[in-house]
């Protein structure tokens, strides 16, 4: 039986941050709001919110998402990652909780650390 995996965020720190499936945005707003994150997008001149601001601000978003499936297959959905290279703290995080994870996410998390990011 497949295992379910995780879902959340984990933050450039290394710390992780627990959601339900299709919960992110709203634990994103609570992030936001409870870590005080800022962070203004000078080409857009707006501040982003929610999940933009995550994203940008280096965030991991780990999902167990469906909604990739394109022929059978995938289409990494399962470890979101818009950043040039992981920090030291979020590479030892997987490493440590890859266990923990689908086999889905396990293989795309091994193969992003094997690409450096």
């Amino acid at each position: 039986m497949e295992k379910i995996g995780i879902c959340g965020w984990l933050s450039r720190e290394g710390d992780f941050y627990r959601c339900g499936e299709s919960k992110h945005n709203l634990l994103a707003s609570h992030l936001e709001k409870g870590l005080d994150l800022k962070l203004f997008d000078e080409e857009k001149q707006i501040y982003l919110h929610d999940t933009a601001l995550l994203e940008a601000l280096g965030y991991v978003k780990f999902t167990e998402s469906k909604y990739g499936l394109e022929n059978e297959y995938y289409n990494n959905q399962f470890l979101l990652f818009f950043g040039t290279r992981f920090s030291y703290a979020q590479r030892k995080w997987m490493e440590k909780n890859i266990t923990k994870m689908s086999s889905f996410q396990r293989s795309e998390c091994r193969q992003r650390l094997i690409l450096g990011h």
